[in-house]
């Protein structure tokens, strides 16, 4: 808490300067002296300014996500496969970032997920209220262990989802993605269900109607994470 209120201090007194270098930016270069340590030029202020877009405001926004403690973030995992949230609130928003060849957990229920630019990704998770996202990622398995009301996927290229008896009612919707599959408890195991990839559109004599072609059904569906 120290280092982030020193971090404040730093930001509000780099402002202050920024503000009078704006107000005195009629004055020739050689006369703005340094503010937040750019010196001169043709547009010192726009400068200083993105040098200070860069450092501190960048690091205090990245301090502040993290103490308010309602972001929970992954970035950058790579082959790690014992990657556990255990302590979630309802409030709490996962977000998981560019994390390849690696499985996390998250126990509890939690507001909602996003899984963003990941490979070969695995998640399993209790419960959320909100929304589950997947985004520009590209083979991603998911289990459902509870409920989710929704999962969205987005430009995402092989995803399979398993379902839980209670997560049956999930609505799933997808957009510019391929390879997508549902996986349904079924006598003990589970059975694939693909999601459809191409339409057929035809006029009916007063409007279009579009309908998912016919796609065979999976009879040996991948194996479940847990």
């Amino acid at each position: 808490m120290a280092e982030m209120q020193g971090l404040m201090e730093r930001l509000e007194r780099a402002v202050g300067r920024l503000e009078l270098l704006s107000a005195g930016s009629h004055q020739p270069p050689g006369d703005c002296g340094a503010i937040n340590g750019v010196t001169g030029g043709v547009a010192p202020s726009v400068e200083a300014f993105d040098k200070l877009m860069n450092g501190m405001v960048a690091e205090f926004l990245k301090k502040s996500r993290i103490l308010a403690g309602d972001v929970e973030t992954h970035e950058y995992q790579e082959d790690r496969n014992d990657l556990v949230i255990s302590e979630t609130e309802l409030r709490q928003v996962a977000y998981i970032f560019k994390c390849n060849k690696s499985t996390l957990q998250i126990k509890g229920k939690v507001n909602s997920i996003t899984i963003d630019n990941c490979k070969k990704f695995g998640l399993v998770f209790d419960n959320a209220v909100g929304i589950v996202e997947v985004i520009n990622s590209k083979d991603i398995q998911m289990q459902v262990m509870g409920k989710v009301p929704t999962i969205s996927i987005n430009k995402t290229e092989g995803c399979h989802i398993y379902l839980s008896e209670d997560a049956l009612d999930c609505e799933i919707v997808s957009a510019k993605s391929s390879e997508m599959n549902i996986l349904i408890p079924w006598d003990g195991d589970y059975r694939e269900f693909p999601v459809p990839e191409q339409f057929k559109t035809a006029w009916d004599g007063s409007k279009l109607v579009t309908e998912p072609t016919e796609i065979m059904v999976s009879e040996r569906p991948p194996k479940p994470l847990n």
